[in-house]
């Protein structure tokens, strides 16, 4: 099994606070890993790391074999590696179809001209639909993103992450604000990700059967320090990860249990 990203004693810490603590973690390639654990565990921190948001106080980051520790955002977005924030993150006031295509414009690198020749903007718009198809964006082409819906937005900014041919995808609490009748809208375009096996994603969310549905694999934080990972089944039945949410009976001692 190949490991697309992997962290080597992995620590950052603010003031005297250790917020993550010498991490160790491995994620295998084309596979959908979830962070999960307790709030205050270090789940978005580790995302902000991962990222190149935050910068480590110690501690290295490998994406493909290659130290990215260094790296900026931009830097680790053209190697590959795409990230949704709890907070969409698109273009609010440009129609839905032109997100997409600007972002299929900078897959291309044609970031010197704003329009492109006509060939190769009539094939960034074929692909930029294709794409809004691909999340349930149908006939939403012309639509200003502000005036989406909120998991409409979150559509959209996946949409724009597969733009990017991202390989692999941190996605952040992919439904956090969105009302729950559009929850199932967002799973299926994640698993239709995940299904289509072009990218590794590491998913952060706090629904558990979500969690469960679509996950390959679990690690578990627990106040910053990898507490567990396995398969969801030999998660939820751990004793350890147990204690850990029910809090308050959790024992150092169970961790090389």
């Amino acid at each position: 099994m190949e490991i697309i990203l992997s962290t080597e004693h992995l620590s950052v810490s603010f003031g005297q606070h250790d917020v993550i603590k010498n991490l160790n973690l491995s994620i295998p390639e084309k596979k959908l890993i979830s962070i999960i654990g307790p709030n205050g565990a270090g789940k978005t921190t580790l995302f902000n790391l991962l990222s190149g948001q935050l910068k480590p106080t110690k501690g290295e980051i490998y994406f493909k074999g290659e130290n990215v520790t260094g790296y900026s955002i931009p830097e680790r977005t053209r190697l590959g590696i795409g990230r949704s924030f709890q907070l969409t993150n698109i273009f609010p006031e440009l129609p839905v179809i032109e997100n997409i295509r600007l972002a299929v414009q900078a897959e291309q690198k044609d970031f010197f001209r704003f329009i492109p020749t006509k060939k190769k903007y009539l094939g960034q718009q074929e692909e930029a639909r294709r794409l809004l198809n691909e999340v349930m964006l149908e006939g939403k082409d012309d639509v200003l993103a502000k005036d989406l819906a909120h998991g409409e937005k979150r559509k959209l900014e996946l949409a724009m992450l597969m733009a990017l041919k991202t390989e692999l995808l941190l996605l952040d609490e992919p439904t956090a604000g969105i009302s729950i009748e559009e929850v199932p809208g967002i799973l299926k375009v994640i698993e239709k990700i995940k299904m289509n096996g072009l990218s590794t994603i590491v998913l952060i969310e706090h629904k558990m059967d979500m969690v469960m549905h679509l996950s390959d694999q679990l690690a578990v934080l627990f106040h910053g320090e990898l507490l567990a990972e396995g398969s969801p089944s030999e998660i939820m039945q751990d004793e350890r990860v147990q204690n850990a949410y029910l809090g308050g009976l959790y024992d150092d001692s169970l961790k090389s249990g």
